[in-house]
């Protein structure tokens, strides 16, 4: 598929120009707390897709023995399979789900472009390929498509880490919010831990189509996992994860059935009164609070679904898994409409701007990338990956009142229930 456009030609910035721009405005906090690996380097380009936890609120307010058992070690069920099985069976549908999301990307694109690789630790190319113990990840990424003018894919593993003292800490209070009781695992300095995470970002070349995060909106999802192993051998493992739309024009149909999508998915995983006292309602709530940009009183996007802090069990192993699963079945359906439709140079430009909005996002306030520029030796490529490919920054751009653009302004400044 070729874009159609009127006039391609607008004053943009690359993603360098932006980010002298915006460097003094960035104040990255000196008590980002790391964790210690096995390698160094592990840490910087692990960050970005896995250390976003710690904002699903949806979960910590109930404070029942039976949200206390499911958080607790899993011995304590007999049926219930040990945290490190659930770990192992995440992590193989990761490596798969990541190959068959890329496969359906550059068919969809119809450019020829193919999705680069960039291996690491266990995933290089002179690793094995039976390697299953150690840490390692696969960066992809496609630019210059028909579709999808920039898209990233980043897989990461670690395996078998140790928790430095400050992020033990953050562990253990985090169980403490989440209302875990005493027979709970105690979690100290030295502790073993996992972590796994597939994320993706599409950004889309026609202003029309969400970027994914999904683009024309852009597309942005991720799922992950997070596995603590005591020094008496007991375990505590959870998900995070979500899926959002960041549209640069609103086509309502689109949004609602974005949203229509999620919301049957969550439904049928989290019938009512579920023991993890999750909704639909609760996870956009907490996408809508995670998105925001405080210092312009404007969400990033129209939001989506947004979980973290979620017990790893089987039944949640399998609504993780269906998030990850829905992701092109959500978002194709609206490149399918919309990848053809003509542009023009102000559309080009606002949607440029838009996307400057999103790198503010992720350079100010995400907490992943946060802490992925505040190690010692990042690895900035893997971090920064997510970056749109071309943006623009323009002084004090007020769109025209009952324009399309001013349209899209209020709705981010006030979410709506889409469904």
């Amino acid at each position: 598929m070729m874009r159609r456009t009127k006039q391609d030609k607008t004053m943009m910035y690359t993603l360098a120009d932006a980010f002298y721009i915006l460097y003094s405005l960035i104040i990255l906090p000196s008590c980002i707390h790391c964790f210690a690996t096995p390698n160094p380097s592990i840490a910087s380009h692990a960050s970005s897709s896995i250390f976003r936890q710690g904002a699903f609120s949806g979960v910590v307010h109930d404070t029942s023995s039976t949200k206390s058992s499911l958080l607790a070690n899993n011995s304590d069920n007999d049926d219930a399979p040990p945290s490190e099985e659930i770990f192992q069976k995440f992590t193989k549908f990761l490596i798969s789900h990541q190959d068959a999301m890329i496969d359906e990307i550059e068919r969809i694109d119809g450019s020829g472009q193919v999705f680069s690789r960039d291996g690491w630790g266990a995933f290089s190319e002179s690793s094995p390929r039976d390697n299953t113990d150690s840490s390692g990840g696969v960066t992809r990424v496609m630019q210059g498509g028909n579709v999808v003018e920039k898209g990233a894919c980043s897989l990461t593993v670690i395996r078998n880490g140790n928790l430095t003292k400050e992020r033990a800490e953050t562990v253990s209070g985090r169980k403490q919010k989440q209302g875990v009781n005493d027979h709970a695992i105690k979690v100290q300095e030295g502790d073993v831990y996992s972590a796994a995470a597939l994320s993706v970002v599409l950004h889309t070349r026609n202003p029309f189509v969400p970027s994914f995060l999904p683009l024309f909106k852009t597309f942005r999802s991720d799922v992950r996992i997070f596995l603590v192993k005591s020094s008496d051998n007991d375990q505590l493992a959870w998900f995070g994860g979500g899926s959002d739309l960041t549209p640069y024009y609103l086509i309502d149909s689109d949004i609602v059935e974005f949203h229509s999508h999620l919301k049957d998915m969550c439904d049928k995983h989290f019938p009512p009164n579920n023991v993890y006292n999750l909704s639909y309602r609760e996870m956009k709530q907490s996408c809508d609070d995670y998105f925001y940009l405080p210092a312009r009183s404007e969400h990033r996007g129209t939001g989506g679904i947004f979980f973290d802090d979620l017990p790893a069990t089987l039944p949640t192993l399998s609504f993780v898994q269906h998030v990850a699963q829905g992701w092109m079945p959500s978002w194709i359906p609206i490149v399918k409409r919309n990848s053809m439709r003509e542009y023009s140079p102000e559309e080009r430009h606002w949607q440029c701007l838009r996307r400057g909005r999103y790198l503010e996002f992720n350079l100010l306030y995400d907490r992943g990338v946060k802490f992925g520029l505040a190690n010692a030796n990042p690895r900035v490529e893997g971090v920064m990956v997510s970056a749109p490919p071309m943006i623009a920054f323009e002084y004090n751009h007020i769109p025209e009142n009952g324009s399309e653009e001013a349209r899209l302004i209020e709705v981010l400044k006030n979410p709506k229930e889409w469904v």
